[in-house]
């Protein structure tokens, strides 16, 4: 077995603002299961949804799971996003303006057999009755019948299709209503703080890395896989609306400030777009820059020297580090 994750962290890519502030990030491989990395790429997957989860002022989460038999199916990154296309696009005919963050989970907490289930965090969706949950549940069970050409079993305890589709809404005047039903009024501010710690708590799930333990053949089937998606027009933000964000940001989050700005493409000094340059230097010159967070690194100067060669193994996939950043599966070669 080839060790890919040797290079993790070796390099970076340099950029500079309009103002002339110079950066570096550090290159990760971006693999789930990495020890060197998932921590610090979960931070960046937290904070590239975090300006969009945080327009949300109310937000319905579904989890489509997929049942055992049909899974051996969705092993496949063709089946997967055909799945979350139909997803999508059945969600946009019956909600049309509809705004969403989606992520698949390829296993279930503590568990290292392959459970592939889709988490959506829809803007702005509504409460669904339990005839509107039992609709789409079984709308979900004819298209996975469909794409699969497996038939559903039925559950031996109740004699109800085995697809389980999850849903929860969440809102300020939700949480004031199931606080009001334990007979514990609340003001408004304080169930505002416990939607934003709501709201928080489910990017940070959902971003989070779950294929923990390396599985080559199915790691070679994800392999550049795209997983995290966005549905709908989320609006590019200002320099200074995400700055707002960042410092409004809940006083328990671990990302930081800078972090948010940079992968919003903004300057964290002066608010200039950064521009990232596709040479790559060595690692090693982020010991002479201040660190922000989450492997990025502000520079003194311009880096001296040549640009490093990749090793020939990178050569095969020349946006490699592009594919780094935005959160892609791979495996060894």
């Amino acid at each position: 077995m080839k060790d890919w994750t040797s290079h993790c962290g070796e390099f970076v890519k340099v950029g500079s603002c309009e103002c002339g502030k110079r950066f570096a990030r550090i290159i990760f491989c971006g693999r789930e299961w990495c020890k060197n990395c998932n921590k610090i790429t979960h931070n960046r997957r937290i904070a590239r949804w975090l300006p969009k989860a945080l327009t949300m002022q109310s937000f319905g989460y579904f989890v489509f799971t997929i049942p055992s038999e049909m899974r051996e199916f969705y092993k496949s990154k063709e089946h997967l996003s055909e799945l979350r296309t139909y997803l999508r696009r059945r969600l946009k005919q019956v909600y049309p303006n509809i705004r969403a963050l989606s992520r698949w989970h390829w296993f279930g907490a503590e568990s290292h057999t392959y459970h592939p289930h889709l988490n959506i965090m829809v803007d702005g969706f509504q409460k669904l009755s339990n005839g509107e949950l039992e609709t789409i549940k079984k709308t979900y069970k004819d298209a996975l019948e469909r794409f699969t050409g497996i038939g559903v079993k039925k559950s031996s305890k109740n004699l109800r299709c085995k697809v389980n589709v999850y849903y929860h809404y969440y809102s300020v005047e939700g949480f004031k209503k199931k606080y009001a039903k334990k007979h514990k009024k609340i003001s408004d501010e304080q169930a505002k703080k416990i939607f934003y710690k709501a709201r928080w708590d489910q990017v940070v799930y959902i971003t989070r890395p779950t294929f923990l333990r390396y599985q080559k053949e199915l790691a070679g089937k994800l392999k550049g896989y795209h997983n995290c998606s966005c549905w709908g027009q989320f609006s590019e933000l200002s320099y200074e609306e995400v700055e707002h964000m960042a410092i409004m940001r809940e006083t328990y989050s671990k990302v930081s400030q800078e972090v948010i700005l940079i992968e919003s493409g903004h300057c964290p000094c002066c608010g200039k777009k950064i521009h990232w340059h596709k040479k790559l230097y060595p690692s090693g010159i982020c010991n002479f820059g201040e660190e922000l967070g989450g492997g990025y690194f502000m520079l003194d100067s311009w880096p001296r020297g040549s640009p490093v060669k990749l090793p020939e193994r990178w050569q095969i996939q020349k946006a490699r580090d592009e594919n780094f950043v935005s959160g892609r599966i791979f495996a060894d070669l």
